[in-house]
């Protein structure tokens, strides 16, 4: 239940973090195209799924704990995909993994199992905030919905264009940007009707 003070859900925040998510989706299966056979740039929708997935199994069991908590546990999830996204890739880059030897090397699955985690990582923290802000203002349900799917649509519109502009590794960093700014936004946004 929001606050008396609160005129509405922070759509802004939900927007640029949608818009960050999908942008890093999109930017995740050119560089996947890029490092790894093109075969592999596909799974990146059903990791992004699993980080989503994930998020939800997590709010729901978390939900009640975490809702009382959102002014700090909002942004901070915000945040944490700023951070998670350029770190969980840089991680990536150490994992050894090779595409050509799967089919006989038994290390490259568990290789591939740990690619898999870790970039699915940054969407649950995404997919965290974005639930957290739907459970809190349920009244507005449609309009939070709303500011996700059309900061999702800007995320994909957006990645594109800067994927024509600059190098992926430096997309990656302004995707990095625009989660936070979201979490950004979600503090002036909190800290504006305390």
């Amino acid at each position: 239940m929001p606050r008396a003070g609160a005129a509405r859900p922070p759509f802004l925040s939900v927007a640029l973090i949608s818009a960050a998510a999908l942008g890093y989706e999109i930017l995740l299966m050119r560089l996947f195209s890029i490092s790894q056979w093109h075969h592999f740039a596909w799974m990146i929708i059903s990791l992004a799924l699993l980080g989503y997935g994930a998020s939800g199994s997590f709010i729901a069991l978390t939900r009640q704990a975490l809702l009382p908590r959102f002014d700090a546990v909002y942004p901070l999830n915000l945040l944490l995909f700023a951070i998670a996204s350029v770190g969980c890739y840089l991680v990536a880059q150490q994992v050894p993994f090779n595409a050509g030897e799967i089919l006989w090397e038994w290390r490259q699955s568990l290789y591939l199992l740990t690619l898999y985690l870790l970039h699915a990582v940054p969407f649950f923290f995404a997919a965290n905030g974005i639930a957290l802000a739907l459970s809190r203002y349920r009244d507005a349900i449609s309009l939070t919905y709303a500011a996700d799917l059309l900061g999702a649509g800007a995320g994909a519109l957006l990645i594109i264009a800067l994927l024509f502009l600059m190098l992926p590794h430096s997309a990656l960093k302004a995707v990095a940007m625009l989660g936070l700014l979201a979490a950004l936004v979600a503090v002036r946004f909190i800290c504006s009707w305390k």
